[in-house]
């Protein structure tokens, strides 16, 4: 639906809500690359994952089988040699369209703003393993704790603890991408309160009108976006006895 969304320009524009066209004027242009990657992911969206099968497309499967990987904990290795079973079983020349390894399918999600960035970090959280200061250590500066979970082997070394950092912008711009999400992100500019003197959105609010206030060139642009921290269900290792007691 996203991707068939990508070009959509609603037929009445009553409420004056930027088309696509508006953006295009703001936005930069697209490199050949970043065609190529569209058409390739389009083409995944509506393509069919054999001949005659009307169940799930071939984006579909990926995204079903990228589920059952996380939901399951399966490792990369396991989850790729069931995809080289798959390809000897439902081989190509066959009709069969299946991704070869989660690699693939890993690359196709990045290109819709669905990927994140693996940053290795200090077992007791006192660092980050980035920056040109941090980047190349073995050992957190602070507590002097190794990085690896086995320093001395000869393969690929482990980090102790990875923190995953999935980047807001992409997925803020993947919301004004599709016809659906663009008019809840409007709404603030282009919705009427049904009951005067209550508070039904945070536009209504005297921290949103004092933004406005402030930063008036921001405030007149409806696609402004404002971000608010929630805290109530926050546990963040799981050790807590109660779900939102630090929210509390």
């Amino acid at each position: 639906m996203l991707l068939n969304d990508l070009s959509y320009i609603p037929p009445n524009n009553e409420h004056d809500e930027p088309t696509q066209g508006d953006i295009s004027k703001t936005s930069n242009e697209l490199t050949q690359a970043t065609c190529n990657e569209f058409e390739e992911l389009y083409a995944s969206a509506n393509e069919k994952l054999y001949p005659g099968c009307d169940y799930v497309t071939r984006l579909d499967f990926m995204a079903k089988f990228t589920y059952f990987k996380v939901k399951g904990k399966l490792t990369d290795s396991i989850f790729n040699e069931m995809f080289e079973f798959f390809q000897n079983v439902f081989s190509i020349s066959k009709g069969y369209k299946l991704p070869p390894s989660y690699y693939t399918i890993n690359k196709t999600f990045k290109t819709i703003g669905l990927g994140y960035e693996s940053i290795h970090a200090c077992e007791h959280d006192y660092c980050l393993f980035r920056g040109d200061d941090n980047k190349y250590l073995d050992f957190c500066p602070v507590c002097n704790t190794s990085r690896w979970k086995d320093s001395n082997t000869p393969w690929k070394k482990v980090p102790k603890k990875v923190l995953r950092y999935f980047s807001i912008i992409p997925r803020l711009q993947r919301l004004y991408k599709s016809s659906h999400t663009t008019k809840e992100m409007i709404w603030h500019a282009t919705g009427k309160c049904m009951e005067p003197g209550k508070m039904q959105h945070p536009v209504d609010g005297r921290a949103w009108k004092n933004i406005d206030t402030k930063y008036p060139d921001f405030a007149k642009e409806p696609r402004n976006v404002r971000l608010g921290l929630a805290a109530d269900g926050f546990n963040p290792f799981g050790n807590l006895s109660q779900a939102s007691a630090c929210g509390r």
